[in-house]
């Protein structure tokens, strides 16, 4: 996504009087979630990595700090997972910093809720996501107690956030920002693809999809080579 527009500028704006600020990429505390919860984060970077894989001005991440002033460490959020189009994919960022990013701000967020978030990521850190130009912003509940349905996002529109509402039955979303289409799955987000129409999968579908063709190569091999004995067996007897 294209850097901020003015609108939204004085937020990426240095905080005069700051010239050597570190930013922390760790606050040294343990975060603990449920295993739904950490398995849908694990899940929705799967989909979307392998997705955006050959592109090189994408780029998927998640539980990092991103920083969105120069010069004031305490302008940052994390979101859990988030995707933005016009960053190279490089190894060895350690945090996000707009301002070394050509002020290119996410353009993807999505924030697994829970009881000691949902409030502060429906309010505060929604408009902050607003302030910084974050086109889409989405929220998962993969318990299903705290939104209905367990999927709400917004989209920017002039500026502010407007809700996005279901495109097709069953649930599915689209997300304009990412050409793709996503809706919950119980603990999972799942992303669809609607040019391929086809569902991305997550690392572990991938693997048992392989594991599943080499079974049914073994056992066309198996009957290949059955058939040839057989083959033979006559030939011999003939």
């Amino acid at each position: 996504m294209a850097a901020p527009n003015a609108l939204l500028d004085p937020i990426l704006q240095p905080s005069a009087g700051q010239p050597d600020v570190e930013y922390p990429y760790s606050d040294g505390k343990v975060l603990t979630e449920t295993e739904p919860h950490a398995r849908s984060i694990v899940a929705m970077r799967d989909q979307l990595e392998t997705h955006f894989m050959a592109r090189a001005d994408a780029y998927v991440a998640g539980s990092m700090a991103v920083y969105f002033r120069q010069g004031d460490a305490t302008a940052v959020v994390v979101p859990d997972v988030f995707v933005v189009l016009g960053a190279q994919q490089k190894e060895g960022r350690k945090s996000y910093l707009l301002w070394e990013e050509a002020g290119v701000v996410p353009s993807f967020v999505v924030e697994v809720a829970s009881e000691s978030t949902s409030r502060r990521d429906a309010t505060s850190k929604r408009a902050t996501y607003e302030r910084m130009g974050v086109h889409e912003y989405w929220r998962f509940d993969p318990l299903g107690v705290l939104i209905p349905g367990r999927l709400e996002g917004w989209r920017l529109e002039g500026g502010r956030y407007e809700s996005v509402r279901a495109v097709r039955a069953a649930g599915w979303h689209r997300s304009e920002a990412l050409g793709l289409e996503l809706r919950a799955e119980r603990w999972l987000l799942r992303f669809h693809d609607p040019l391929l129409g086809r569902d991305l999968l997550t690392h572990a579908e991938t693997s048992a999809a392989l594991e599943r063709a080499e079974r049914e190569r073994d056992r066309v091999n198996q009957r290949i080579r059955e058939l040839e004995a057989r083959l033979r067996s006559s030939s011999d007897t003939g």
